[in-house]
């Protein structure tokens, strides 16, 4: 545990985990940090032995949508006829499907992937090499991918969560309206420091 001590606060922990914790904020902020939800993005790296998708298929970039779990199939627009290992994105997962992909081990996630895409592509069991799973809601310092504001939410609470609130300012995607961008963290973060600056000249 380390302590500091500072005379402001810009603080910039998602509100999913802000929201678990006992900070000394005004009761409309807690209501404010409390209305945030997260959305459950799942996301699969792929990793292959060869660019079979360019060399097999022809397709060179873009996506392969799928009304399976796994949602979508991405592939990389760069370093085109590369010879040697490639990576692909195997999944990209929301709301039930993330959720559903977010229950299972990292190698069930994989596995799940795979089977999906073989659906595009026979050649994915003879060229798989090595994957990765991310399931943002597991994550423990995120417990969720991105903001997700209702309307309502928004209409009632986001000007609360943006408002100094005694010496603490908040800032990120979920103090913008650029939800998961990091356009939206980064105007987050300059109207918090101007308000933080407005609020220590006036003090």
């Amino acid at each position: 545990m380390r302590e500091v001590k500072a005379d402001w606060c810009v603080c910039t922990i998602p509100a999913s985990i802000l929201s678990q914790l006992d900070v000394q904020v005004s009761d409309t902020m807690k209501a404010a940090i409390r209305a945030v939800g997260y959305s459950t993005q799942v996301k699969i790296g792929l990793e292959f032995k060869r660019r079979f998708w360019e060399e097999d298929d022809h397709i060179y970039g873009g996506h392969s949508f799928t009304s399976q779990t796994i949602g979508l199939v991405s592939y990389p627009n760069n370093n085109m006829f590369g010879k040697g290992p490639a990576v692909l994105l195997g999944a990209f997962a929301s709301d039930a499907a993330g959720l559903q992909l977010s229950g299972m081990t990292p190698e069930q996630r994989i596995e799940t992937a795979l089977a999906q895409g073989e659906v595009f592509h026979p050649q994915y069991r003879k060229e798989f090499m090595n994957g990765v799973a991310v399931a943002w809601s597991r994550v423990p310092w995120m417990m969720g991918c991105t903001s997700r504001w209702t309307d309502e939410n928004r209409a009632q609470h986001y000007q609360n969560l943006v408002a100094m609130d005694g010496r603490l300012v908040l800032a990120g995607e979920h103090a913008s309206y650029y939800g998961g961008w990091m356009e939206g963290s980064l105007l987050s973060s300059l109207d918090a420091i101007t308000r933080l600056h407005k609020a220590a000249q006036e003090a």
